[in-house]
């Protein structure tokens, strides 16, 4: 059996912490960067949603033959050529004088972006073997809503001072000069094709199926409570700043400040939530997070305190986002090592899917009854997917059978 090449682990974990700060970076600060867009370019509100839904449909298509894509040229060269696309392609949009190529770029972004979360998440979870890929994958996450703290406030400072154009250079231009240093660091590694767990491999042997899922019913498990996960906290981030405005008088002005305090509290849950994995297990975290997240969706329309709100939102975010973590690792145990980008490939792909399509669907419940309802709505959904919980099966348990 062919041993597996000696690592840096720690050093594979920082980059892709620090590019998965600049791709999830980029995306938010897209968001930011619409109402000047369409000013600029005379844009109606249905243009301008086309290029926020361009850009997420863009990664989520992308995501599976990036995964495949991995195998044959090697995650870290993946990576590289993931983050120069995306980076060259935020850059481009310095040029786009138009509609119609500002929308061709935005797509293009999307598929760079669409590289890293499948590949960078299979790489970490390679290298992490065992109890320490909860911690590493948490770390992992959290510098993702880094990235989403960080880019919109440069975004915000740019655009102001020299416009959005300007902004799409020079933070595409910092983007891309990172990129290459990367593939410059890793250059003696990039001949690895993947990095093989040489426990998972001789533990399991070779990997069954094309998606290179070793544990199908505990993937499909992870699967659905993903897809629930992610298209509840999307629909509930959507319609916060609506609620928070309506039912909680606060001032347009400050809904920023307050839905930073959720994704302040979002980072730190992603961090924390994965750390005591090999102590309490998968099945215990989901449910503390996703109990104390439906209490939250019960509570949070009946606070009218600011000052409550300041206390709870925070809090509120920890357990709104600290799931995704523990889902994460949950995931990397049902995938052999040889294939694992497919795997997440599959997962994320669908978990973006539910993310678009769920602040839809959760709007019409709105539009039909009441603000306050899209929160009630959410928490009954997520308590439907709890009783799949006893089902799964902890990281330990998967490689035993009966004899």
């Amino acid at each position: 059996m062919q041993r597996t090449p000696e690592v840096n682990s720690k050093k594979h974990l920082w980059w892709c912490s620090i590019l998965h700060v600049i791709n999830d970076g980029y995306v938010a600060s897209l968001a930011l960067l619409l109402p000047f867009i369409a000013k600029d370019l005379n844009l109606t509100y249905t243009e301008s949603g086309l290029l926020k839904t361009a850009i997420h449909g863009a990664i989520s298509i992308s995501q599976v033959p990036a995964g495949f894509l991995a195998e044959r040229l090697g995650n870290i060269v993946m990576l590289g050529i993931g983050a120069l696309w995306f980076s060259c392609s935020y850059m481009i949009l310095f040029f786009a004088f138009s509609y119609s190529l500002t929308l061709v770029l935005v797509i293009s972004a999307g598929v760079g972006g669409g590289v890293y979360h499948p590949v960078g998440t299979a790489l970490v979870s390679n290298v992490y073997v065992g109890d320490k890929s909860g911690s590493a994958i948490s770390t992992l996450n959290f510098f993702g809503d880094v990235g989403k703290a960080i880019f919109p406030f440069l975004a915000g400072v740019l655009v102001i001072r020299f416009g959005w154009r300007v902004n799409c250079a020079m933070l595409g231009i910092a983007g891309l000069g990172i990129s290459v240093l990367y593939l410059f660091l890793f250059r003696q590694e990039i001949c690895l094709k993947r990095f093989l767990s040489e426990g998972w491999v001789g533990e399991f042997g070779k990997t069954s199926g094309k998606w290179g899922i070793i544990q199908p019913s505990q993937f499909n498990l992870y699967l659905f409570l993903g897809i629930l996960d992610s298209g509840i906290r999307s629909a509930i981030t959507t319609f916060l700043g609506f609620l928070l405005i309506e039912k909680t008088g606060v001032r347009e002005k400050a809904v920023g400040g307050m839905m930073s305090l959720v994704f302040m509290g979002g980072a730190l849950g992603k961090l924390l939530c994965g750390l005591p994995i090999q102590r309490f297990g998968v099945k215990k975290i989901i449910l503390v997070t996703e109990m104390l997240m439906v209490l939250g969706c019960f509570v949070l329309p009946a606070i009218s305190s600011k000052w409550i709100l300041l206390l709870f939102l925070p809090l509120f975010g920890l357990v709104l986002n600290g799931t995704s973590s523990v889902i994460y690792v949950g995931v990397a145990s049902t995938l052999g090592s040889e294939f694992r980008s497919r795997g997440y490939a599959l997962h994320y792909t669908f978990s973006f899917l539910s993310s678009a399509v769920s602040p839809y669907l959760f709007g019409l419940v709105g539009d039909s009854y009441a603000l306050d309802v899209i929160f009630y709505v959410a928490a009954v959904v997520m308590l439907l997917g709890l009783p799949l919980l006893p089902f799964l099966k902890e990281r330990g348990c998967f490689g035993k059978k009966s004899q």
